[in-house]
């Protein structure tokens, strides 16, 4: 129940008559503590160290179980904190691009800005996540259809809500498939370290429960690594097909091919008929994100978000060294003290180490620092991001990184004496889950939903209140305000002034709106310095969300007295 309480953050089991809640740690840990400790003075001695000598037994005989247990409850967790929102750039643009592909569609027509006489007018209608296509009015995702694709066929079989639930299953898959990995690589117990430690990831947990491509991208190249790692011949076309799959969600880890291809080729014996059919099951993922390339913005290699000079820089390398060194440390230091720990007691100890957990320790250490060292080429050249959140780049090198600590805890642990290993493995485990849990809470990863709810409210309520005739102007809300229901025009990208924009609408016969988020409201000021309307000095129509406020202004009340109408409010 401790592990639950961990990874999930509490649960509550109301049926009926029975009623149970679990919210903190630390009652189960003291019933758990008070229970050996009791066995102990009632003169069961004997009895408890047989339990203690046989627990490591019972690990190891469970594993699988305890694994699926783990991956489950990850998963939930992704369910029960997800956001469930097309919030913000990514989300939005996700989720919207599923929705295109569900109805047969890659981009969607924007009659109005054809009818515009500014120039370039199809950018003013692309929300955050979109850009102008091929002809005029055609607005076009700029995200890579790997994952849209996946959520696209969940919303076929399970409708609107269902596209939320791809990243919290992949998740679950993600972990479940390191412990595999961990299991094939060196030992079950090395397995279950990496599943805990995935699972319990604060980064992991942070994008387990947003609708974005870092977690499908894990899950994808770590089913790769596993069945790459795998002596059958038949992994190898499924191999290159979970890496073609991983590919089309994030063409930029084309370097990881490379090593993968290494571990089916050459590792750890040479096996180079495998490439042929690991080359067969790749190549179909590309060629089909070449061709949908190809359709949209009209070169197969062509990218939504520009060229590679845009992003890719040598002059970001060092910089990119600090800063991911320094987000590693802020949210992974209860893995690397792991890791740090086992090593310097597996060092100290070591001629008691047993050959079980001596194996396969230097193919690991090789592997995790091979693949690594890919993911790494793909992220130091690219653009210096600052906040820690973007350690979610560094994800696909988890999973490896993961099993390698798990084989030193192994290793660590097998110099105790036998009634010790499972029992301190447990502990370091509980520790090790504890402080990730409380990062991941400090990184708010708990309170996304609560946080990012702001932009589904908006976007219903807006849908809902507002006249058919509407077009609202926004920035950050734009991708969600356009996927709940109605066009936007984006204020930032308008090339004349905001009144004369304003007053195109009026005279074309649609009613503009503001969806402003409180902290634009200053940005939109400055912009248009000379626009009475930008200074939204009036009252709202609406008022949503609590540490972020989304407000909703009507041109047309700007010279109604205040009070004349109510302001709905939404938390």
């Amino acid at each position: 129940m401790l592990l639950v309480v961990l990874i999930t953050g509490g649960f509550v089991i109301d049926a009926g008559p029975l009623y149970f809640s679990s919210r903190r740690w630390t009652t189960p840990l003291v019933v758990a503590s008070a229970a050996w400790l009791a066995a102990l003075l009632i003169g069961r001695r004997q009895g408890v160290v047989s339990a203690l000598t046989t627990l490591d037994d019972r690990l190891e005989r469970h594993a699988v179980a305890i694994a699926l247990v783990i991956a489950v409850a990850a998963a939930g967790t992704g369910v029960g904190f997800g956001t469930f929102a097309a919030s913000a750039a990514d989300a939005s643009g996700y989720v919207s691009q599923a929705r295109l592909l569900a109805e047969a569609r890659v981009s969607f027509d924007e009659p109005l800005a054809r009818l515009l006489p500014w120039t370039e007018t199809t950018w003013v209608f692309s929300p955050l996540g979109y850009r102008p296509g091929p002809t005029a009015g055609d607005v076009v995702p700029t995200y890579p259809p790997g994952l849209p694709l996946t959520m696209a066929a969940a919303r076929l079989g399970g409708g609107e809500w269902a596209p939320f639930f791809v990243v919290p299953l992949l998740g679950g898959l993600a972990v479940l498939c390191s412990f595999l990995l961990g299991s094939t690589l060196h030992s079950r117990r090395a397995g279950l370290v990496a599943a805990v430690l995935l699972a319990t990831s604060p980064i992991f947990l942070f994008q387990l429960v947003q609708p974005m491509s870092d977690v499908p991208a894990l899950a994808w190249w770590t089913l790769a690594l596993l069945l790459a790692f795998s002596p059958y011949r038949s992994t190898a076309v499924a191999a290159g097909a979970a890496a073609g799959v991983a590919l089309m969600a994030r063409p930029n880890l084309l370097p990881l091919v490379v090593p993968l291809a290494v571990f089916i080729g050459e590792w750890p014996v040479r096996k180079r008929h495998r490439l042929v059919p690991f080359a067969a099951g790749l190549v179909p993922g590309p060629g089909a994100l070449a061709f949908f390339q190809w359709r949209i913005y009209g070169s197969p290699l062509a990218s939504g978000h520009g060229t590679f000079s845009d992003f890719f820089a040598i002059s970001n390398v060092w910089p990119n060294i600090g800063v991911y060194s320094g987000h590693l440390l802020r949210g992974e230091t209860a893995a690397i003290g792991l890791a740090v720990v086992a090593m310097a007691v597996a060092l100290a100890f070591r001629r008691r180490v047993n050959d079980t957990a001596n194996r396969s320790l230097v193919p690991v250490a090789s592997g995790a620092a091979l693949f690594g060292a890919a993911v790494l080429l793909c992220y130091l050249p690219y653009v210096v991001f600052r906040d820690w959140f973007y350690l979610r780049f560094l994800l696909p090198a988890y999973p490896l990184a993961f099993v390698l600590a798990g084989a030193l805890a192994a290793r660590a642990a097998s110099v105790l004496p036998r009634s010790a290993q499972g029992l301190s493995l447990l502990i370091a485990l509980t520790i090790v889950a504890s402080v990730n849990i409380v990062v991941a809470e400090r990184e708010q990863a708990f309170n996304l939903r609560e946080y990012e709810g702001r932009y589904r409210s908006a976007g219903r309520y807006s849908d809902a209140a507002l006249p058919r005739e509407a077009v609202i102007f926004a920035v950050q809300e734009s991708g969600s305000a356009r996927y709940y229901g109605r066009p936007i025009v984006r204020w930032d990208l308008l090339p004349v002034d905001l009144d004369t924009a304003v007053a195109t609408f009026t005279a074309m016969h649609r009613r503009p709106f503001f969806l402003v988020e409180d902290w634009e409201a200053a940005d939109l000021r400055k912009r248009f310095a000379s626009s009475r309307i930008a200074r939204l000095d009036w009252q709202p129509r609406a008022d949503i969300g609590t540490a972020v406020h989304v407000l909703l202004f009507d041109p047309a009340d700007r010279d109604q007295p205040a009070g004349s109408f109510h302001t709905d409010r939404f938390r």
